[in-house]
């Protein structure tokens, strides 16, 4: 039997009158204007949204759906100047949920490098070897992977607003806030294999070594190998953990500028599944025509006759109706695929979970 081992997916955000994600102001006369980010695509230049930026809608998203304690950033260390230069958050996974789905970095001077304690010298070579300690750094490296969220739309499709800033005495305050029509298209993954398994092998460590005795003795973390520590109900946390995760994405919240253009950013179409490969295979799946976004269906079915051995779950297609112009199609696509609205494609998908 097949080992599900990632849940990988893809879905579309409909942004009409949008301003998700900011990249300051304009150059040169647009200096007084504040811009989106966008990337150059041939002679077009597109509205994007930064991974980062949306990862942290889905964090806000999934911690305030299931009250999950937050791990909040903080600093760590300071320069010379008094600014800060290293930033973390709490470190455990045990504890906070979304340690162990988005990972964490906290990176330590000298790491790798051997060094000595000096609080209690030793005359012999074997006292002196054991005083010794390697610089170790605590790092989680993300389950869950996230591409950008760009437009599939290739045609100019940015517009300025212009706004007064109207005071009780002098004349109006003016200013500029580009936004854009488009659609934005995202892949992501999660490595469900990983949550709630963490390693502490070599210096580059998962869990702060200071805290694994109590979280032990506390009966929350289990040692499943030499160096490697499980949650002492990993099955059935991380499946809660996953599952919480993907019905966050169906109703993802967030974005910039939401006061003046209150974008709904919950997809209006997700498709996922899950598979006992790490390939992200639902991208580049949708095309924007005359008529409107469309799936693109024929590479959809392609993509699933080639993973076919690899699928452990079915194909799960949440879409919102009346949004894709080749609805009708789509519902024609055959049994290997379960249709019906996003919320319900991530609930029954976050079901089968094993």
């Amino acid at each position: 039997m097949k080992e599900l081992t990632h849940v990988t997916g893809t879905f579309l955000i409909q942004a009409e009158g949008a301003f998700l994600n900011g990249a300051g102001l304009g150059a040169g006369e647009d200096r007084n204007v504040t811009v989106p980010k966008m990337l150059q695509r041939g002679r077009e230049r597109l509205p994007y949204v930064s991974a980062q930026s949306w990862r942290r809608w889905l964090r806000n998203t999934v911690c305030d759906e299931e009250g999950w304690p937050v791990s909040e950033l903080r600093a760590i260390d300071l320069s010379e100047k008094g600014t800060t230069n290293k930033i973390c958050g709490e470190l455990n996974p045990v504890k906070f949920p979304e340690d162990d789905i988005f990972g964490y970095m906290r990176a330590e001077a000298g790491q790798g490098k051997v060094k000595k304690n000096d609080d209690e010298p030793g005359d012999d070579e074997d006292t002196a070897q054991s005083q010794r300690t390697r610089t170790k750094a605590v790092m989680r490296t993300s389950p869950f992977l996230s591409s950008i969220l760009i437009s599939v739309r290739h045609n100019r499709c940015t517009t300025k607003d212009e706004g007064f800033v109207h005071l009780k005495e002098g004349t109006p305050l003016p200013y500029s806030t580009q936004f854009y029509n488009t659609d934005l298209q995202s892949v992501f993954s999660l490595d469900y294999s990983r949550l709630g398994r963490f390693v502490n092998i070599g210096d580059r460590i998962e869990l702060d070594e200071s805290k694994i005795n109590e979280w032990m003795e506390s009966g929350k973390l289990s040692l499943a190998e030499e160096g490697i520590y499980v949650l002492s109900d990993r099955e059935v946390e991380r499946k809660k953990r996953a599952g919480a995760l993907l019905r966050a994405i169906s109703v993802l919240r967030g974005g910039a500028k939401q006061a003046a253009f209150g974008t709904d950013v919950a997809p209006k179409v997700i498709i996922a599944a899950g598979l006992s490969c790490g390939n992200p295979v639902f991208n580049d799946l949708f095309v924007c025509t005359d008529d409107g976004v469309k799936l693109k269906v024929d590479t959809l079915k392609d993509i699933v006759d080639d993973y076919s051995s690899r699928l452990v779950t079915p194909v799960y297609v949440g879409i919102r109706k009346g949004y894709l112009a080749n609805e009708d199609e789509i519902s024609q696509m055959g049994e290997q695929f379960t249709i019906t609205t996003p919320v319900q494609a991530m609930s029954k998908l976050s079901e089968a979970l094993p």
